[in-house]
């Protein structure tokens, strides 16, 4: 009589197989797993590698003859759910920051040109809104959907004096132009330091996105301000650095304090009023008004330091709060795909000592 499998033996060899293929199945999926967050985490590091090696490059040549403007801009979280309401983790930061630098520059499109000394700006970016008199700054955007720029404005010296960058009569949507996608402007570093009072507080307050103190001409508005990046304007995409860029802190070192300058919070505390760099309104950060640093000969505003007090310039750099002998730039980074929900925070520390 030839032999062969019950009916139980069958029965528990499918139960086995059954069993293996879901430990293969739970296998399979943990690898698919991993090899997605492994990519997560490689686009997130070329992402920092990106950024980390243009702010070297753009601070290997910066000009300290020439100006620097940081505005430090703290927004509270919406989703914050902390014990503490002033734990510093309870903001977010949209810092920017402008300055000159010297290297070896040429426009994307066209006219092209070249040149040695350009004018960079860092800042979280506009993206485009359906209503202009509600722009869509990137507080409201969602932190995975946010896009550091940097705009870079090579300065060509006119042959002619009479072309000299004049932003005298611009409207809206030329500042709005030319602080996105211009990619020159027809100006000496030297022709810039000498510009009218009233036109670079102007041109300071579109960069800045803020008011600068001392504004005369009242044609630019809310609506002018920042850097836009619009899929449909090409022109505006060379400013695009990085997409996925939840906040950006420029902080600069106190020799004096022993810690980074700007701080919501410096002690974490409960309280803003007893330490906070940030300008008040009440016993909470202002809503509206921004601290920042003009460099040189300028202005600064930090909550507790008198400004007046304050010697802005080359001679005094290292000591000036808010930038003094190295700057520090954290920026949480995220992946295009969402796989690491809350995106990874970096620090990169650029040096302005001599």
């Amino acid at each position: 009589m030839r032999k062969a499998f019950t009916l139980i033996e069958l029965v528990v060899a499918l139960g086995i197989m059954a069993l293996v293929l879901s430990f293969a199945g739970v296998i399979f999926r943990v690898s698919i797993d991993s090899h997605r967050l492994a990519l997560a985490n490689a686009e997130i590091m070329q992402k920092l590698r990106v950024i980390m090696g243009q702010l070297d490059a753009d601070f290997r040549g910066l000009r300290k003859d020439g100006e620097i403007l940081a505005i430090w801009a703290a927004v509270r979280k919406d989703d914050y759910t902390g014990s503490n309401p002033n734990d510093p983790d309870a903001f977010e930061r949209f810092d920017r920051i402008m300055f000159f630098t010297s290297g070896d520059f040429q426009t994307y499109g066209t006219p092209t040109l070249r040149g040695n000394v350009a004018r960079v700006c860092y800042t979280l970016a506009r993206s485009p809104s359906t209503n202009p008199d509600e722009p869509n700054w990137a507080p409201a955007q969602k932190p995975q959907k946010r896009i550091l720029a940097r705009t870079q404005h090579i300065l060509i010296p006119p042959t002619d004096p009479d072309d000299r960058l004049d932003t005298s009569s611009f409207d809206d949507a030329e500042w709005l132009t030319w602080s996105s996608q211009q990619e020159y402007d027809s100006i000496s570093l030297a022709g810039w330091k000498q510009m009218p009072l009233a036109e670079k507080v102007n041109i300071l307050s579109v960069i800045g996105d803020v008011e600068i103190e001392g504004q005369l001409n009242s044609t630019t508005n809310k609506t002018a301000r920042g850097v836009l990046i619009d899929p449909s304007e090409p022109d505006s995409l060379h400013a695009l650095l990085c997409q996925g860029v939840g906040e950006f802190i420029v902080q600069g070192w106190s020799d004096e304090q022993q810690r980074w300058i700007p701080e919501v919070n410096p002690n974490g505390d409960d309280s803003l009023e007893d330490d906070s760099d940030f300008l008040l309104e009440g016993d909470d950060i202002h809503p509206r008004d921004n601290p920042g640093v003009w460099y040189p000969k300028g202005a600064l505003t930090l909550r507790n330091v008198d400004s007046s007090s304050v010697d802005i310039d080359r001679e005094h750099l290292s000591t000036i709060p808010g930038l003094g002998r190295a700057l520090k730039f954290t920026f949480t980074l995220y992946d295009s795909r969402g796989l690491i929900a809350n995106g990874r925070t970096f620090t990169h520390i650029v040096y302005l000592d001599d």
